[in-house]
């Protein structure tokens, strides 16, 4: 696990305490089939690979993967099949320190990838079936302990359950708003505020009907490039006015690098960090927001360690954006514009050491020495 390098970056370890709230990641976790080839294959011919392994994927499954790795406790929340793949996608969850302890589980068979990876390009093809697994429900939902989670974090998909959810999780923060100030510092900790995050990734419009709701916004390229827009600056401010007062939006682009926008609309920009070469670039864009969220989510972790705040949580003097119906603002105080800079440039750093390696394999230690290598240049 990473640890004095990240006390470099924001002046704080980064550890497993034994009760740790934890980050839970809500959405997809699926068998991936990988196959690597010299050249993307041409229609119609007949090719060896060089390469073949099975890998769980899913970009919630993947979240999770990288939060372990980096040191945050976290669960993985979705439906998941109860065919013959259960348990090479338990084993692999049980492996990287995973809970998926309340899945539930559906006789219904596994959602599948087939991923086809260009050596020659670093490109990846994805060819993905679903036998129509039932997605999650407010109902599975409501089955949770939210006082045991510090950041919930949501794939864009399945919008009207996942609303209701994330009405849920502000009833829960209400609560805590209004219940009766303390000055024991253990019981501000486990009644923290939950944070609440989403990924925009899909070419879905309705997607945007989740913003009002979300305290942090992962907006992709391909989001970004199905609306019209042509690079991170015009993403973030054509996005705002479908923002809920003081969220922060994030934009990562590839080789460009990330953008964001901190809670009182400050802009903070990160290059892309790139390997010699690119190896593997499955799963670039989940280990991005899961750097991201580690670090932001450890900033918040310090922040109630150290502050004295109502159980409310971290609530900022910012305008309501009267563009849209949406809950209270934002509970993001701890995202200033230095930690939103160390927190996308730290994404940058994880998700170019990643694309350079196959798979998640030595991520943790990998990651722990170029950054060290960065920090001391």
């Amino acid at each position: 696990m990473i640890s004095s390098f990240y006390e470099k970056i924001i002046g704080m370890p980064s550890t497993t305490e034994p009760n740790q709230k934890k980050v839970l990641c809500v959405g997809l976790t699926c068998l991936d089939i990988v196959q690597a080839c010299k050249e993307y294959p041409a229609e119609d011919s007949d090719q060896r690979t060089v390469e073949y392994r099975w890998q769980r994927g899913g970009n919630a499954s993947n979240t999770c993967t990288v939060l372990s790795l980096l040191g945050t406790s976290c669960e993985f929340f979705g439906t998941m099949s109860t065919d013959e793949h259960l348990n090479f996608l338990q084993n692999d969850m049980n492996k990287y320190n995973i809970d998926y302890s309340h899945c539930p589980m559906k006789q219904v068979g596994c959602p599948i990838s087939t991923v086809i990876l260009s050596l020659s390009t670093g490109s990846r093809t994805i060819l993905h079936h679903n036998p129509k697994m039932p997605e999650l429900t407010l109902k599975d939902f409501e089955q949770l302990h939210l006082q045991d989670y510090s950041w919930i974090h949501f794939e864009g998909k399945n919008i009207n359950e996942v609303l209701s959810m994330m009405q849920c999780i502000e009833n829960y923060n209400n609560a805590l708003s209004n219940s009766q100030d303390s000055t024991d510092k253990e019981m501000h900790k486990r009644q923290m505020p939950i944070t609440v995050s989403v990924e925009l990734e899909r070419p879905d419009h309705e997607l945007l009907d989740l913003l009002p709701y979300v305290d942090v916004a992962f907006i992709s390229k391909d989001f970004a490039q199905s609306r019209g827009y042509d690079n991170m600056s015009e993403t973030l401010k054509n996005i705002s006015d479908d923002a809920k007062s003081g969220a922060t939006l994030i934009c990562a682009w590839g080789d460009r690098g990330a953008m964001g926008k901190t809670p009182d609309n400050v802009t903070v920009q990160s290059p892309a960090f790139p390997p010699h070469k690119v190896v593997d670039t499955l799963g670039a864009g989940d280990t991005f927001n899961a750097a991201v969220l580690h670090f932001l989510n450890e900033t918040k972790r310090k922040m109630s360690d150290v502050t004295e705040l109502k159980h409310g949580g971290y609530k900022q003097n910012i305008k309501k954006n009267y563009n849209i119906e949406s809950i209270e603002c934002s509970r993001t105080e701890f995202i200033t514009h230095t930690t939103l800079q160390g927190a996308i440039t730290f994404g940058c750093q994880v998700a170019g050491v990643k694309v350079g390696i196959k798979g998640y394999n030595n991520l943790d230690e990998i990651v722990k020495n170029e950054i060290s290598i960065h920090l001391n240049q």
